[in-house]
């Protein structure tokens, strides 16, 4: 719908959220998932994408230390450092640790944006074995390039009716609509009790907007 929903909210200030290696509760980003049934995973994968990942997240997803061969003794010769991990990289080993812990039936979808928006399914798909196994191959093939369709990215989630969307970008939406777009759809769908989880990573995320979905839902915002 068009018509634009007036939505009091009192906007609080979540306390800070930590991303958890090994947690042992289902989390993405530090966002507890154990209770997700119907979720829609919302993830950019713009070309800001492919930048080095921020701070202490990137360690979420740096490969263990290559042993080193040994050396003549004297050489002195120091190990190589590993390759900082990308955005996108962290963000796809966090949404693969989550899709291995969700629990089986979970209805769930994954959602990419760039210029265009591509889902893993037209609607919802209850989580065995083989969706399980077929969810994992689509979040490790995608590749971060092009622009920020944010708003229809978020218009495709909330038609597939998900009680809860999980949203993940680093920037501003630049394609198909601006922030007040991406509001006034989301409000729309909060009148259906939708609640939205949003993480923002680096210093280009639009963190006024990622707050108020969250703040205005119900949901957790994390800032990364």
């Amino acid at each position: 719908s068009e018509r634009l929903v007036q939505a009091a909210a009192q906007v609080r200030v979540p306390a800070p959220v930590v991303a958890m290696a090994n947690a042992p509760v289902v989390e993405f980003f530090g966002i507890p998932l154990d209770d997700a049934q119907d979720v829609v995973f919302v993830l950019d994968r713009s070309g800001s994408m492919s930048d080095p990942a921020p701070g202490a997240i990137a360690q979420l997803a740096a490969p263990p230390p290559a042993p080193q061969p040994p050396t003549a003794a004297g050489a002195g010769q120091a190990p190589s450092a590993p390759p900082v991990p990308r955005k996108i990289d962290v963000a796809q080993h966090e949404l693969v640790d989550a899709l291995a812990r969700l629990a089986a039936g979970t209805r769930m979808n994954v959602i990419y944006f760039d210029n265009q928006v591509e889902a893993f399914d037209a609607e919802l798909v209850p989580l065995d074995e083989g969706s399980r196994a077929a969810l994992v191959d689509y979040v490790q093939q995608t590749t971060p390039s092009g622009a920020t369709a944010l708003a229809p990215a978020l218009r495709t989630a909330f038609l597939m009716n998900a009680r809860r969307v999980v949203l993940l970008s680093d920037g501003l939406g630049n394609i198909g609509g601006d922030a007040d777009a991406v509001l006034r759809d989301a409000r729309e769908a909060m009148r259906g009790d939708v609640r939205i989880d949003a993480i923002g990573l680096g210093r280009g995320q639009d963190a006024a907007l990622l707050a108020a979905l969250a703040a205005e839902s119900g949901g957790l915002y994390q800032a990364l």
